[in-house]
């Protein structure tokens, strides 16, 4: 019979770090019982304290690191320990890669009941600072203060860290968020108060072009899309202002959420001042690419478009799904399904190599922008669905020859309808991209029973610095090849 572990809230004890959890959190296991612990490393030696216990584990706040692990480095930003923006910048980068790695083959083993050999070690970027095009920070003030601040919640908070210099982000987007809070303060706009849900400001949000050198600019705001006269007022003088202070700054928007909640933006938007999008292009370098893909396809990105944050890791994840229809799949496929395509970045990607393509996406303003990027890039044999991939992709499964389906979903996985569709489509060729090892996992095991195997895993970094991690896996009918 086990013995009851003897654990209590507010226990301090000095473990040593085991492993890295799911979650990003270290793991110990005093009496046996895993402690999960943040902003530490494998092979730490630290003072924790406990603050949640359970029947069979606990969470505990490292107080003190008593002997730093040799994978350890000094974090780059000055509110690292703080801020909860980022979860691994006390980790050397090239060894979060290979946590990630292991990450992986934890979730394909102990979730899928997979053999983690098919999981290669993980891709790299090129850069692991400075690389994020895409910030949303929430707008606070003091008590008692008109000043505004933004910034990023301190991990497991909604209480504000102010940011003026963030690591992860190319510089013109730090210049951008100091002149927005200065300005919109000159301006007499107000922090939004989540408390009682008054004030104007609620996010400052911007994109960043590496192409073009651009960046957009978008203020949210608790008001409605008739907002008064005199908020829009102030809100257009402060957007011009911004157009003369940071010169890549190419539009302004404001958008409208009056809504209680977390939810970042609403569903309505206009311009304030200059362009209503930015420009982007994603280009290959590599030999086998095809032309167009060397040409580079542009992209038109308003506030509300659907793209990955990392430009140069979206460009390898291309590449690698490109790879992966060339090596498994035909030659010219008849017909690829891009489901939960966004914008069609990935059908647009493949246009080139396809006779026919087609992208299923549900949120109506990316299949627009969708259909709009293909006309800026002359792709005339792409369809975009606005629907559920949960209802379109089971009907074109029983209408269709599909040669290769590809899907993107989001962190919960696939739903069973598509799992179902894809067995009973018998497309000989399946890409699964994931932001989620887990639910990846579990979804290849419900595909192995049905007859898919996945032939190879291949986790990419797509946001350094964080516990986060992106994969590729090719997945046929039939036994591993």
């Amino acid at each position: 019979m086990k013995t009851q572990h003897t654990l209590r809230k507010g226990d301090r004890l000095v473990v040593e770090i085991e492993s890295i959890a799911a979650g990003g959190e270290g793991v110990a296991k005093p009496e046996g019982i895993p402690v999960f612990v943040s902003r530490v490393a494998p092979g730490d030696k630290v003072e924790i304290e406990l603050f949640d216990v359970r029947k069979n584990f606990a969470f505990g706040k490292s107080l003190r690191v008593i002997e730093p692990a040799p994978i350890r480095a000094e974090p780059p930003c000055k509110v690292f320990k703080i801020c909860g923006g980022c979860h691994w910048q006390h980790i050397g980068y090239e060894h979060q890669v290979d946590l990630k790695t292991d990450l992986v083959r934890q979730a394909v083993k102990h979730i899928g009941g997979l053999n983690p050999e098919v999981v290669k070690p993980a891709v790299r970027a090129e850069e692991p600072l400075f690389y994020r095009n895409k910030v949303q920070y929430p707008v606070t003030s003091p008590a008692k203060s008109s000043r505004i601040l933004a910034g990023y919640y301190k991990e497991g908070s909604h209480e504000l860290v102010n940011i003026k210099h963030c690591p992860v982000q190319p510089e013109p987007l730090d210049r951008l968020l100091e002149e927005s809070k200065a300005v919109l303060e000159d301006n007499g706009l107000v922090a939004y108060r989540e408390e009682d849900h008054t004030g104007t400001i609620r996010h400052i949000a911007a994109r960043y072009s590496f192409a073009f050198d651009e960046v957009l600019a978008t203020i949210v705001v608790n008001e409605p899309d008739d907002s008064s006269t005199d908020i829009m007022e102030r809100l257009t003088e402060a957007a011009y202002q911004l157009m003369d202070l940071v010169p890549e700054l190419v539009g302004v928007c404001v958008n409208f959420n009056p809504a209680k909640g977390n939810r970042i933006m609403g569903s309505q938007w206009q311009v304030l001042a200059g362009r209503d999008h930015l420009r982007e292009q994603i280009k290959s370098t590599r030999e086998d690419a095809t032309q167009q893909q060397r040409d580079g396809l542009t992209f038109k990105l308003t506030p509300m478009s659907f793209f990955q944050v990392n430009t140069s890791q979206s460009t390898r994840l291309l590449e690698l799904v490109f790879e992966a229809v060339r090596q498994y799949g035909s030659a010219t496929p008849g017909l690829i399904v891009d489901a939960y395509g966004g914008v069609g970045t990935i059908a647009l990607w493949l246009s080139s190599i396809a006779e026919r393509l087609i992208c299923i996406e549900e949120v109506e303003a990316a299949i627009n922008d969708g259909r709009e990027i293909a006309e800026v890039n002359g792709v005339t044999n792409t369809t975009f669905v606005h629907g559920q991939v949960e209802t379109f992709l089971p009907q074109l499964a029983q209408s269709e020859r599909i040669d290769v389906i590809i899907v993107d979903p989001p962190r919960k996985g696939l739903a069973p309808s598509v799992i179902d569709a894809i067995v009973k489509s018998q497309a000989p060729l399946i890409i699964y991209v994931s932001c989620n090892p887990s639910t990846l996992a579990r979804d290849l095991n419900l595909l192995a029973q049905s007859g898919y195997h996945a032939q190879s895993i291949q986790p990419l970094d797509m946001f350094p610095q964080t516990h986060h991690v992106e994969t590729i896996c090719v997945v046929m009918p039939g036994k591993i090849h």
